[in-house]
């Protein structure tokens, strides 16, 4: 399959058949282009060559029989008569290798305006110098019609140049030891790619510098001049008679011989932002204004009291140590005795200290929500606000801002007369509502309200009860409702205009016991009630009945129709009473008589039947 192996002499050669006519259209190019057969791309520059010669044709729309121009006609034609210098090609089949034996994995690639390639070579460390360097094969693309830039064209041929890389690493593991990969690219914008995290560019160069780095992790880039490049004939292309002698595409460069040591990896540029495709890094300062109370951060009212009183004890035991220290020891350090000095004050929290940081902590809430109020209140007695000046606030003896009102002179406590003021946004109206709820075992909106307050006045305290109770995962799951099934349309007869009792359903209610009046011996008796229900305007009609048989309900029926008129539709379930009924009418209809009394009526009654165990079909009169 293209390639054919002389065990004389172990060599691979090109096995193509020029004994064809060469035809200069598009489909005689691409016949000849797809019997050069070259899985390890050995003669993968010339081939390149041709390729790019069918893309010539494909860009400039030819049909598949149609003449070729000119310039492509000259170029495929030169191209054709030197295709015979591919069989003038060897190339040795060994690798002048043991099994197992040290080795390097050596990479090139290139791009061009044309294409881009990459070529391959194993460099065996234990044979000597002048034998240690073998071509393993190349790989080539076209560029893509749609225009890249070059540096994107680069970094293509070092995606290529990695997969043919981890494909050979790969193949060649259990025949040799691999210690090493190193790979070259003359493109120092690719270089530089690769040594910055793939997420400081684009999209498109940040994707293929990832999957390179996923391929080969441990590979070492380099760079190296277009001229040493043995990849820059592949990206080109070169005629197969250039291609028998390119001694640099067969043996490598000069710098693969040399010393390891030699080799420079490529460096990290100084600044990242000056290569191209590099993502933009926009920061931006902004001030905010809006004050935030400090204890937001809190989820817990008790917790927030408790920790507020553990730092004002902190400090408090820190003043008095402080005080002790500059009056007794002004110069120097206070040691662990004199810290002993002071009294221990208990583990547990008094109700002062309590009270003495709920205080602090609505101090704080007042001064972020209603400085304005409180600048009002010092100043003057007039409050802009119209929603707050309804309230008749005040400043406490302890700077506490609180409701007025005309509770002055009841005998309630003072914090229910004057309650706290706080706002609705205020994260401790939250907390506090929260605490509520749960102590009074996630009650509703009326009850937490009458509780709150008597110490607070909340400013439109219902919605941020309301919001706290729609994010009380108990309370969502208590109060949920079912899902509703979505409901089909009602039936024609429900819905269609029709006289009162033109349509009826038809059942029996009982039995009820019946006792007879005006007799000495009087007794009970057992009847039930006969249901008409009329579908048009939901009239209901009575009619009592001795027993559940058909005659007995022939007579109800008749009495009905005497007051109501012959009904069009009649609805029953399947009771025996109804069945018999029906069958007695269908007799009295197929009758002589029956056939004159329907000659003569202008309306004929139709029976309707639910189906068996099936109640709900009689929904309206059951």
């Amino acid at each position: 399959l293209g390639i054919e192996w002389h065990p004389d002499r172990d060599e691979f050669c090109c096995a193509l058949r020029l004994d064809h006519t060469p035809v200069f259209t598009k489909r005689g190019l691409l016949s000849l282009v797809a019997r050069i057969f070259d899985p390890l791309g050995f003669f993968g520059p010339s081939i390149f060559l041709a390729k790019s010669i069918m893309q010539r044709t494909w860009c400039s729309g030819l049909t598949w029989d149609a003449p070729l121009p000119d310039d492509i006609h000259a170029d495929w034609a030169a191209f054709v008569a030197d295709l015979a210098s591919l069989l003038n090609i060897r190339i040795p089949r060994y690798v002048n290798a043991q099994h197992g034996s040290r080795c390097l994995l050596l990479g090139f690639c290139d791009a061009s305006q044309r294409g881009y390639a990459a070529v391959a070579y194993v460099r065996i460390l234990d044979a000597p110098t002048n034998s240690c360097i073998f071509l393993l094969g190349s790989k080539t693309k076209l560029a893509p019609v749609k225009t890249l830039t070059v540096p994107r064209l680069e970094l293509n041929a070092a995606v290529l140049l990695a997969r043919w890389l981890g494909r050979l690493r790969h193949i060649l593991a259990p025949q040799l030891n691999i210690i090493d990969t190193h790979a070259w690219s003359d493109s120092t914008v690719v270089l530089s790619w690769l040594t910055v995290p793939h997420d400081s560019f684009k999209t498109y160069v940040s994707n293929r510098i990832h999957q390179i780095h996923n391929i080969l992790p441990d590979c070492k880039w380099h760079h190296i001049e277009s001229v040493n490049n043995p990849a820059d004939c592949a990206s080109r292309g070169v005629m197969p008679s250039e291609l028998v002698h390119f001694s640099l595409y067969w043996h490598g460069p000069p710098v693969i011989y040399t010393d390891t040591s030699s080799w420079e990896p490529c460096s990290p540029p100084k600044n990242i932002c000056e290569l191209p495709e590099a993502r933009p890094t926009i920061c931006t300062a902004r001030a905010d204004g809006v004050l935030v109370e400090w204890f937001a951060s809190f989820s817990s009212f008790d917790r927030l009291i408790r920790v507020t009183a553990r730092v004002l004890r902190f400090i408090s035991r820190f003043r008095v140590l402080r005080k002790r220290a500059s009056y007794l020891f002004p110069r120097d350090r206070l040691s662990e005795s004199d810290v002993d000095c002071v009294p221990n004050l208990p583990a547990y929290l008094s109700k002062s200290e309590l009270d003495c940081a709920t205080r602090i902590i609505i101090l704080e809430s007042q001064h972020v929500h209603f400085a304005g109020l409180r600048r009002e209140l010092s100043c003057t007695a007039r409050v802009s606000s119209k929603s707050l000046s309804k309230l008749s606030p005040f400043i406490d003896d302890n700077a506490v801002i609180r409701v007025g009102g005309r509770l002055k002179h009841s005998n309630l406590a003072y914090e229910c007369k004057h309650p706290i003021l706080l706002a609705k946004q205020s994260h401790l109206a939250k907390l506090i509502g929260e605490r509520w709820h749960r102590l009074t075992c996630h009650s509703g909106p009326r009850v937490m309200a009458a509780l709150i307050l008597r110490q607070y006045w909340i400013v439109s305290i219902k919605s941020v009860l309301h919001k706290i109770l729609s994010r009380c995962t108990v309370c969502v799951r208590l109060n949920a409702k079912p899902v509703q099934p979505f409901m089909a349309d009602l039936p024609a007869s429900r819905v269609q205009q029709c006289r009162p009792f033109a349509r009826v359903g038809i059942d029996f209610a009982g039995p009820l016991q019946m006792r007879e009046l005006g007799l000495r011996k009087s007794r009970t008796i057992k009847i039930y009630i006969s249901v008409f229900v009329c579908f048009s305007v939901k009239a209901v009609h009575l009619e009592v009945v001795s027993d559940l048989s058909t005659n007995a309900f022939l007579a109800a029926f008749d009495r009905f129709v005497a007051r109501r008129g012959l009904p069009t539709d009649v609805y029953t379930d399947c009771g025996t009473n109804f069945i018999g009924a029906n069958k007695q009418l269908h007799a009295l209809v197929n009758s002589a008589e029956g056939q004159v009394a329907i000659a003569n009526a202008r309306t004929a009654c139709e029976w309707h039947f639910n189906p068996p165990s099936a109640p709900h079909f009689g929904g309206l009169w059951e």
